[in-house]
């Protein structure tokens, strides 16, 4: 078994790279070629070596203890979270605030302070759910308390809580010579009550006494910027708003549990050690009917070693595993898949991305899948998959975002398997992406340059996503990189029906250059086109540190604002419907949404207004920092 395990990634991979690209006859194709090892800087196969030291390590003598080193910022950081974290152990305990000794947190300065606004306002309110925000231009100095009364007045909602979760994230500090320092806390409070889940959620700027290393700081002052308070009845029958199924619905897959109820540290144990197998955390899912049934089916992508599984649904609203049957347990390192009728038969087919390249999957109408098909994308690592009839010629086409190249002799890199991206911040060293042209019986050409999607297309791509932004009845392409600038292609047709795309990400005011790693598109503004939500990674201590003067003190001032960019969180583009798009994403509230992998509009409560979930990535354990 564990020799199966083993061979079935290696023939699968011969397979792809025996049937990719079988004719290269054409003169089309040999130009592409000679394009693809001009742009870049590709060594060959035979002077490719298999790097037997840890790759893009840190030397432990450069890695300091904030004490230890010239960051006194983040001295400062650690000493006032320990202080804030007190602080919360003081809110979970809410009938005994007021006999609590708060002199080791506050100085004697301490200034009178309002931490509950009085002047909310519902925003949201329906039989389950209502949602208050504070107006902050009428804030009254007069309801200002000592500091025990105004905790006292915050936690009077969820006095009679039996369970209550305190968290802060610091984001931003700064070190006053004179002795006082200041500090930007998000702040959640959470409790459950046996009616109701109250949420408080709130942006504090404190100044704090603070002249030694040796001595914690003490609050002078808070401040609340922002301020919402959610509540959420609950039912006799629910604890909570959500209930998870995925038990009973996945109660007839003898490997679910085996497998997805496992986390990356039980399997890179295995699969790394046992197999040389890397867990990247990249991997997709796709949804859609596969048997005519009328019911979604759900395909999960997975690392190389381990299957890839397909859920088929029953009416019942369980799941069987259909992964063996179908023909889809491929044991290869699969990033994305989508469910997509490519020969325009009326079923859903299958096209996975793997690390060598993309298998095409004809469907019979009943699940049954067969391989009609493969590309080999021989520079780069496919990471992510989307389609659309760009072309207009009635059948779907395919873009390839690939994130890194697979061998680079890029300067620094030697013979690295991916290269690392320079500038982190701004990088354009990355994977070349693709676009796979449907020319009908399985048989698709890679256009990429020809059609002008070449054009800023080494940038480590996680997402892409089509989309008629323009509304000139033809898709656009918006494309999602991880280490800086994104992508707008616009599809430009001509009279004569020839498609051209220009990128126009900058002039569109879209480039959001941060680490894009999912892209949804919707009408969030209701004015009828289409607006444009980013995800990217949000760091608590990315916004701390790039902002305090030690950081890149030679740096010019373009690359420092890149890098803080960089660490800003996630991004809200309204369509203005003239070719541009405003950046609302700090009025409307939505940059902080932690390392962001995926996120979506959706109208979850059914009120006709778009929402936005967001997944995250990186599960917080016991004894994490709170830095991501």
């Amino acid at each position: 078994m564990r020799f199966l395990l083993l061979i079935s990634p290696i023939l699968l991979s011969l397979a792809i790279i025996g049937c990719g690209d079988q004719d290269h006859s054409t003169e089309e194709e040999k130009t592409e070629i000679t394009e693809k090892q001009d742009g870049n800087e590709i060594i060959s196969s035979n002077d490719a070596v298999i790097p037997l030291e840890p790759i893009g390590l840190v030397s432990e003598s450069l890695h300091k203890e904030p004490k230890k080193d010239p960051w006194k910022g983040e001295v400062f950081n650690e000493l006032a979270d320990s202080q804030l974290k007190d602080l919360g152990e003081i809110i979970k305990a809410p009938k005994s605030i007021s006999q609590v000794d708060t002199s080791g947190l506050i100085a004697n300065n301490f200034q009178p302070t309002q931490l509950a606004p009085k002047n909310l306002k519902t925003i949201f309110n329906d039989s389950s759910f209502k949602v208050l925000r504070n107006d902050q231009e009428k804030q009254l100095s007069e309801h200002k308390k000592s500091l025990k009364e105004a905790l006292t007045e915050l936690v009077e909602p969820i006095l009679e809580a039996t369970k209550i979760n305190v968290k802060f994230k610091t984001f931003n500090v700064s070190i006053n010579e004179a002795g006082k320092s200041t500090s930007e806390s998000y702040v959640e409070i959470i409790g459950h009550t046996q009616k109701e889940i109250i949420s408080q959620k709130a942006r504090w700027s404190c100044v704090w006494d603070w002249e030694s290393a040796s001595d914690p700081p003490k609050i002078i002052s808070i401040e609340v910027n922002e301020f919402e308070q959610s509540i959420g009845k609950i039912d006799n029958k629910n604890a909570s708003l959500f209930s998870d199924c995925t038990g009973s619905v996945f109660s007839q897959c003898k490997d679910f549990k085996n497998q997805f109820l496992r986390g990356t540290d039980y399997w890179a144990s295995r699969l790394e050690n046992r197999y040389g197998i890397g867990l990247s955390g990249w991997h997709g899912i796709t949804i859609g009917d596969v048997n005519g049934d009328g019911i979604d089916d759900i395909y999960v992508c997975e690392p190389g070693s381990l299957p890839n599984r397909l859920f088929i649904s029953k009416s019942d609203g369980q799941l069987i595993d259909a992964s063996s049957l179908s023909g889809t347990d491929f044991r290869l390192q699969t990033q994305s898949a989508l469910f997509l009728d490519m020969d325009n038969d009326g079923d859903q087919d299958l096209v996975i991305a793997t690390t060598l390249g993309i298998i095409f999957m004809a469907n019979d109408g009943r699940a049954n899948f067969t391989v009609k098909t493969t590309k080999l994308i021989p520079e780069s690592a496919p990471m992510c998959i989307s389609a659309a009839d760009f072309d207009l010629d009635g059948d779907l086409d395919l873009h390839v975002g690939c994130y890194s190249l697979r061998r680079s002799s890029v300067h620094g890199n030697g013979n690295q398997m991916l290269a690392r991206p320079i500038p982190y911040h701004d990088a354009n060293n990355g994977g070349r992406n693709a676009l796979l042209r449907n020319d009908l019986n399985w048989q698709f050409k890679n256009v990429t340059a020809s059609i002008g999607m070449d054009s800023n297309n080494r940038r480590f791509t996680l997402a892409s996503s089509w989309e008629d932004y323009d509304q000139d009845g033809d898709p656009d392409l918006y494309v999602a990189n991880d280490y800086g600038r994104n992508n707008l292609y616009r599809n430009d047709r001509d009279s004569s029906g020839r498609t051209k795309f220009v990128d126009v990400a900058a002039e569109a005011g879209v480039e959001d250059m941060s680490a894009g790693m999912s892209v949804s598109w919707s009408d969030a503004d209701g004015d009828g086109d289409q607006d444009l939500y980013v995800s990217n990674m949000w760091s608590s201590a990315g916004n701390r540190i790039a902002y305090q003067r030690q950081f890149q003190k030679e740096a010019d001032q373009e690359s420092i604002s890149g890098f803080r960019r960089h660490a800003r969180g996630n991004s809200l583009f309204l369509n203005s419907g003239n070719g541009k798009f405003k950046d609302v994403s700090l009025e409307a509230g939505v940059t902080m949404g932690r390392w962001a992998w995926g996120s979506r509009f959706a109208d979850i409560n059914n009120d006709g207004m778009q929402d936005i979930i967001v997944g995250n990535g990186f599960i917080t354990q016991s004894g994490d920092t709170g830095d991501l």
